[in-house]
């Protein structure tokens, strides 16, 4: 899967569409409602058709951490935000980075543009991310 990040050396957090972290969510663990559903759409298991539990597919991917920080999102206002640890890969490094969910963000999202998140200039200067911006690449 890939999805697109903006490099932003104006801002200092990283930062989440509130659509990228909708599409991670799973609940952990199911509640009663997902369970009775599972139960709806196979309500008479058999050996050959077992009940179908509910797939954790982004445990080691996406964590939501406990709290809200107030942070300045991406259009300069300070607001209370949701962390979320994601780990992703580019150039075959693996990463694991805190970002807030950032709601103005939302307005950078169109049809033809969809903006997962901004990688800001506290995660370049930790990873030593150099961008050349002539040859449009980055140096690790």
């Amino acid at each position: 899967m890939g999805f697109t990040f903006l490099i932003d050396t104006s801002s200092k957090y990283n930062l989440l569409a509130p659509c990228f972290a909708d599409f991670f969510y799973e609940e952990y663990p199911s509640s009663r409602e997902r369970m009775e559903c599972d139960d709806w759409v196979n309500p008479n298991p058999t050996q050959e058709e077992p009940i179908q539990t509910p797939l954790y597919l982004f445990t080691d991917v996406f964590h939501r951490k406990e709290g809200i920080k107030k942070i300045k999102c991406k259009d300069g206002i300070n607001r209370e935000c949701e962390q979320i640890i994601l780990k992703f890969e580019h150039d075959s490094k693996s990463y694991s980075e805190l970002f807030y969910v950032d709601h103005s963000l939302c307005s950078y999202c169109t049809s033809k543009n969809k903006i997962a998140g901004i990688l800001g200039i506290n995660f370049l200067k930790k990873h030593k991310w150099v961008i050349d911006f002539k040859n449009q690449e980055i140096n690790t």
